[in-house]
């Protein structure tokens, strides 16, 4: 019984572990999942929000323009902290993120509640029964967006990336212009992509996260179980190994800044910069600077 159990905990382990693609939200989407919330509540009207006695339209209203602001405020804080803090984002950190901002929805509707009811019922304002209601309205809703919203994304995602992925055997496909990446993990489909697209290869431990753009100046990423060390695709003449835990593609340099002790290098259509190391400088420079 406890192999099995070990066994299936192993089994969850894996899973959320596994890289999960992470989306960098904005205001559009804020507006979206507030709009949604404000649909929902108004249309349904669950959990006793059909006794209100004021305009039912403007209470529900009001429900979105709080999860509108609290999905901007995490959004900036996520943004904040992904950017301070160097992490794989996996299903877990996703799993994560939904229940906080799950709370802190709740907690601003909490307080939105409360103050509806010490208007219009007369009661003590902030009462923790009203934001009991508000977390057994929020959860429920914001789980069902969640999966919802979770399902849809999968689905873009795999359209998309079927729409990027070559296929091998096409007569077409020129060598030169397009590498497949393989992933150690042999039930991962390999990433085929166009070197003019690739902009740089991070290695994350066991996992490699690739750059690339897509639809012209979008960068989206993929993520597979490889090495650096055993990457084939740095046989490609664009693709320079320019640090232990970085490849970038030449033909993308912006910018190049530093001595020959390293360099940092900005890359077209890339926020941060990527370190060349010590080991690589010399050579790095005569490949960006041939003559």
């Amino acid at each position: 019984m406890n192999n099995k159990i070990t066994a299936r905990l192993g089994k969850l382990k894996e899973v959320v572990d596994k890289p999960y693609p992470y989306v960098d939200s904005g205001w559009k989407s804020a507006v979206v999942v507030g709009f949604c919330i404000f649909l929902f509540l108004y249309i349904f009207q669950p959990l006793g929000l059909n006794q209100f006695p004021g305009n039912k339209f403007i209470y529900t209203l009001g429900f979105g323009f709080i999860t509108v602001v609290c999905l901007l405020f995490d959004y900036w804080l996520l943004n904040f902290f992904l950017k301070q803090v160097k992490i794989l984002w996996t299903v877990w950190c996703e799993i994560i993120w939904d229940i906080f901002f799950l709370s802190t929805i709740a907690l601003g509707n909490g307080i939105y509640n409360s103050a509806a009811g010490f208007f219009f019922f007369k009661q003590d304002n902030l009462q923790p029964l009203q934001l009991l209601n508000a977390f057994l309205v929020t959860f429920p809703v914001g789980i069902l967006f969640v999966i919802v919203f979770a399902l849809i994304k999968n689905a873009r995602l795999k359209a998309q990336q079927k729409e990027e992925t070559v296929d091998c055997n096409s007569a077409e496909m020129n060598d030169t212009d397009f590498i497949s990446i393989s992933s150690a993990n042999k039930k991962d489909p390999d990433v085929v992509l166009s070197v003019g697209n690739i902009l740089y290869i991070e290695s994350m431990g066991n996992l490699l996260k690739i750059h690339y753009l897509s639809g012209g100046t979008n960068v989206a990423t993929r993520v597979i179980r490889n090495t650096l060390k055993n990457l084939a695709a740095l046989e490609h003449p664009d693709l320079y190994r320019c640090h232990r835990s970085f490849v970038l593609n030449l033909h993308k340099i912006n910018q190049v800044s530093g001595n020959s002790n390293g360099y940092m290098v900005k890359l077209i259509h890339v926020e941060g910069e990527i370190p060349v190391s010590r080991k690589y400088a010399a050579d790095f420079i005569r490949l960006h600077n041939p003559d």
